[in-house]
């Protein structure tokens, strides 16, 4: 990790040290975690291993501690001294550099983790699963901004059919492929979105268990295969997904 980001990590440090002090009542300093966190300023050393399958198929797995709860978390830690101070066997430990949200949504690709814990063995802190989705739900902006389940009709959203051209055509069999993967996910219709005069794509899933499981997931495939366009993601359960999907058929159906 490069000096500058353990430099920047100094007042994340500063920050939890406070929030732990106050038993968790500094608005400011919880405040300020939050900010370092969303604005990708916060840099995390994750103890990882290499699966030993070929070179194209390996895989990482990144390093779990269980704390009092005896649930499994995902480790983060903000400096190389944190990270020696834990492993006090002096065991030679390979480590990826990610911020918050490259790590969040790692740990949603998990069902297994309950979280995070910042600085095992030293600080402690941990970011609950609840958290993580909170944050992310603002991080990914327009795979929430419709709220989900809870959104309210809006007559300033009109949808129609979705542009036909290669960006799409490489989503749309990118999307197929992670939905044929994905249990939680009974079908998807995809649209384009005109709201506030702002033209998006919109995928609309008929899914089951919460959202905050699938959504992450669905809206990595799209970061990676939308070529800088701005993707949606609304819940089936919303009350303007009939609006959204009027008279089309879905594009994916399991």
């Amino acid at each position: 990790m490069a000096d500058y980001a353990e430099r920047a990590n100094e007042k994340l440090v500063e920050a939890i040290t406070k929030i732990k002090k106050s038993q968790g009542e500094d608005k400011e300093a919880n405040q300020a975690v939050t900010d370092m966190l969303l604005d990708g300023t916060a840099q995390f050393l994750m103890p990882v291993m290499i699966t030993d399958e070929p070179e194209k198929e390996r895989k990482l797995l990144y390093g779990v501690v269980s704390m009092k709860d005896k649930q499994p978390y995902y480790m983060m830690f903000t400096s190389r001294q944190k990270l020696k101070e834990w492993n006090k066997e002096g065991r030679k430990i390979k480590t990826v550099t990610h911020n918050f949200e490259e790590a969040a949504n790692k740990a949603f690709g998990d069902p297994r983790i309950f979280g995070f814990v910042v600085n095992p063995g030293s600080d402690n802190f941990i970011i609950a699963r609840s958290v993580i989705s909170e944050l992310l739900s603002k991080l990914n902006g327009k795979a929430f901004d419709l709220e989900g389940e809870k959104s309210r009709e809006d007559e300033d959203v009109t949808f129609q059919d979705v542009r036909e051209d290669e960006v799409t055509e490489e989503l749309k069999a990118a999307l197929t492929e992670a939905c044929k993967k994905n249990h939680n996910i009974i079908k998807v219709f995809f649209r384009d979105m005109i709201r506030k005069g702002h033209l998006d794509y919109v995928l609309i899933i008929d899914h089951i268990g919460p959202m905050d499981v699938t959504f992450p997931q669905i809206m990595e495939v799209c970061k990676a295969h939308s070529h800088g366009r701005s993707v949606a993601l609304l819940s089936a359960k919303a009350p303007i997904a009939p609006k959204a999907i009027k008279g089309v058929e879905p594009f994916f159906v399991k």
